[in-house]
């Protein structure tokens, strides 16, 4: 039976990925090989990516400008959008948690024994909000409307709807450097890691879960956005 739990901040459904070994990486993919198994302490994760009524508590609460709204305009059960790394990290100082590391991101997404996408091993257009070949949206949508695509532990949208920041620095070839115990990323960087694949996205691959992707942390897309994590 999955465990969850809310957080008092932003009244944040969080679902509790224990402690364990996952297998972390893709054989397939020059920027997350080696696959190898990682060992993370256990933590508590958003079930959904932030929504853009929760980021606008955040920012009524601090005096904070909401972004620029994208074209389909706010909609206050979408995911937050056109957020930087540095707003998502501001918004989870917040409320008292912070962003994923690249490896909680992950296992979240993928559970513990490798499988290729939230679901399972096969490429699904049902299960998340993607432009795969007629899909073709021209936005985000609510979260959670795929429960379908569900991870392992419970979480939704960790495939498709938005690209997620994630805490660490992009590392090209940080998999080969044997770190293999709650692992924090690279110590420095240009760009920021990002997870998940988007509305946007129409190649399959962009939403398989090893898949990795780096921007610079002060950019900001509609197709960009986030969740959170708590360690206690």
């Amino acid at each position: 039976m999955l465990a969850v739990q809310i957080n008092p901040g932003d009244r944040a459904d969080m679902v509790l990925v224990p402690a364990g070994e996952f297998l972390m990486g893709s054989d397939d993919s020059d920027y997350a090989k080696p696959q190898h198994g990682v060992y993370l302490d256990d933590y508590w994760i958003y079930k959904m990516p932030v929504t853009v009524a929760q980021y606008r508590k955040f920012c009524e609460a601090t005096q904070r400008a909401m972004p620029d709204a994208p074209s389909w305009s706010w909609k206050d059960d979408h995911p937050a959008v056109n957020v930087t790394w540095h707003d998502a990290r501001a918004y989870c100082e917040w409320t008292g948690v912070g962003l994923p590391t690249e490896a909680q991101w992950e296992k979240a997404a993928r559970g513990t024994g490798g499988r290729k996408y939230p679901w399972g091993d096969r490429w699904d257009v049902r299960r998340c909000a993607n432009s795969v070949g007629r899909n073709n949206l021209a936005s985000t949508l609510p979260v959670g409307s795929y429960p379908s695509g569900a991870s392992p532990y419970g979480c939704l949208d960790m495939a498709g709807n938005v690209w997620e920041w994630c805490a660490d620095w992009f590392g090209r070839n940080y998999y080969q450097c044997g770190i293999d115990r709650n692992p924090p990323g690279p110590e420095q960087g240009m760009y920021r890691v990002l997870r998940g694949g988007s509305w946007f996205d129409y190649g399959p691959g962009s939403f398989r879960c090893a898949h990795r992707y780096g921007f610079a942390p002060d950019v900001r897309y509609s197709y960009f956005g986030f969740r959170c994590v708590s360690c206690t």
